[in-house]
């Protein structure tokens, strides 16, 4: 069971809940701040789950949906505001990813990779390794193997919906269709390993 799909992300005994079980709490010490120009984007217009939903972005702006199709259950796909296919998650028999210009099709147990220590869940895009850890009741993104890591974006869940803040480097490192595909597996509720 995945806590942060069941709209349950209040944080409880001093720390945010698991990612699929999988991860621990973060120490009290961890900072999820994020740099104040940063872009805020907006999972709204779902029911049950995220897997259909639209995603507004500055000035309220329509900029992708989230579809998974009534004839094809086992199929999410990421379009644009063009209807373009920008990233695609197949559900059976394992489920898989595939994004746009970033990552080939492969399993997203690979893609979001749980750590050694499972104290976060790692990705990566273009090359560069990313993390995906709990702090503070958000689900934090950093670059692995920095001297000084900054959260780059950001998952929190509000009433009616799911934010995604990235920072404007983040923005500039080409991370939002890899990070808004991230933050519909990680808040969808299904098991992705």
């Amino acid at each position: 069971m995945n806590p942060y799909g069941q709209g349950q992300w209040q944080q409880q005994g001093g720390g945010a809940p698991s990612l699929f079980g999988a991860l621990p709490s973060a120490s009290p010490s961890a900072s999820a701040a994020i740099q104040a120009d940063s872009v805020t984007f907006q999972f709204v217009n779902f029911k049950s789950t995220i897997l259909n939903s639209t995603i507004i972005g500055p000035q309220q702006r329509t900029l992708y949906r989230v579809v998974t199709e009534a004839t094809a259950p086992a199929c999410t796909v990421l379009k644009d505001n063009e209807s373009r296919s920008a990233a695609m998650v197949q559900w059976q028999p394992n489920a898989t990813v595939e994004v746009r210009s970033v990552a080939a099709q492969q399993r997203v147990r690979d893609w979001l990779r749980l750590s050694s220590d499972q104290s976060r869940r790692v990705m990566e895009v273009n090359g560069v390794k990313y993390a995906w850890a709990p702090m503070q009741g958000f689900i934090c993104m950093y670059k692995v193997n920095t001297s000084t890591p900054r959260v780059l974006c950001r998952i929190a869940r509000v009433p009616n919906s799911v934010t995604l803040e990235l920072s404007q480097e983040a923005m500039q490192l080409s991370l939002l269709e890899p990070a808004l595909v991230a933050t519909v597996l990680l808040s969808s509720g299904a098991s992705i390993d």
